[in-house]
């Protein structure tokens, strides 16, 4: 019996023992695995290990999570794993240190400047000359010459500023004139390429732009000579400088021919533009050399011109200037 005993208990720690051994061996085999990760793990993180990175180990209280709730994204938990560093330490940066790390980035050869940064808000008042804020911009100012240009001759023939439309004529004009001193200041912050970099500083910026013809041409656009109107009247070629701004209207329209998907459509319509711009100031000219006695005499026109009003006297000198160019009619007998 007390043999039989002896034999159950020592099968028995026999195949205790035998458990015991083969969950020591899985034990040994797993903390082998583990270790190998553990070892693979810190050698990858030691070679994306950032330089200069502050270390700023952190042993959380137990039972209590550390963290801020902003670092439990799954973007911030990335960059989080990303710093780790070799010891199993995380690198976290205050929203300061991101900050500073921010505004030190820039433009290739400007260390410390804040410049333009891909895939993030531009939040300086610095304005790229390809973009398209400044073609928009350009659109407007061409606007703005394209007035001066269809009106100043139109009002020097015709007189049209008198008591009744001088208000509407003043605020058109001085609207217009307005937009090109915006231009002047708009200039002063656009940026312009040096060594194929595109330059972002404020000083450069305007000692380019002052150092430039395009700064002396536009204050010729602006040269004050409507104070005369107070001692000649309100003549209009007085105006006649604002049409240098010409080099605005050409840029903008050769911009929009290189990147207009209807190229053909916008020759077209600009051919027509300029026809009809200079049947409009040859039918003004028409008008100046009726107005002042013409070549002697004034049979060659229609003899009901000086009665008419401003709107027939003006299509009728369009109408046989139109004529003239195209021949396609007969002239006024003389």
């Amino acid at each position: 019996m007390f043999r039989m005993k002896s034999q159950g208990e020592k099968r028995f720690f026999s195949s205790s023992r035998d458990s015991l051994q083969g969950a020591y061996v899985n034990r040994g085999a797993s903390e082998l695995d583990l270790s190998r990760k553990t070892r693979r793990k810190d050698h990858m993180r030691g070679r994306f290990k950032l330089p200069n990175a502050v270390m700023l180990s952190s042993t959380p209280m137990p039972g209590r999570d550390t963290t801020p709730s902003h670092l439990h994204t799954p973007a911030s938990i990335n960059h989080l794993s990303r710093n780790s560093g070799c010891n199993g330490t995380e690198t976290r940066y205050t929203a300061q240190q991101q900050q500073q790390q921010r505004g030190s980035r820039g433009y290739p050869g400007q260390s410390g400047s804040r410049g333009f940064r891909t895939g993030a808000p531009n939040w300086s008042f610095v304005f790229d000359p390809a973009g398209r804020l400044c073609y928009y911009w350009s659109m407007v100012v061409s606007l703005a010459f394209l007035y001066n240009f269809w009106v100043i001759i139109y009002r020097f023939a015709f007189q049209e500023i008198n008591v009744e439309t001088r208000l509407v004529w003043f605020c058109l004009d001085y609207l217009s004139d307005f937009l090109y001193l915006v231009d002047i200041a708009f200039h002063f912050r656009t940026g312009y390429l040096e060594d194929g970099v595109l330059q972002t500083d404020a000083t450069k910026l305007r000692t380019h732009y002052m150092n430039s013809t395009t700064f002396y041409i536009d204050c010729l656009c602006l040269l004050p000579l409507d104070c005369l109107y107070l001692s000649i009247g309100f003549n209009s070629i007085l105006r006649s400088f604002r049409l240098i701004k010409i080099y605005r209207f050409w840029a903008f329209m050769d911009r929009t021919e290189r990147h207009t998907n209807y190229p053909n459509l916008f020759r077209s319509t600009s051919l027509i533009h300029y026809l009809l711009v200079i049947f409009h100031w040859n039918g003004c000219l028409y008008h100046i050399i009726y107005k002042n006695n013409g070549f002697g005499s004034k049979n060659w026109v229609f003899s009901d011109s000086e009665t008419a009003d401003v709107v027939k006297q003006y299509l009728q000198s369009y109408y046989w200037c139109t004529l003239a160019l195209t021949t396609i009619g007969d002239l006024p007998s003389c």
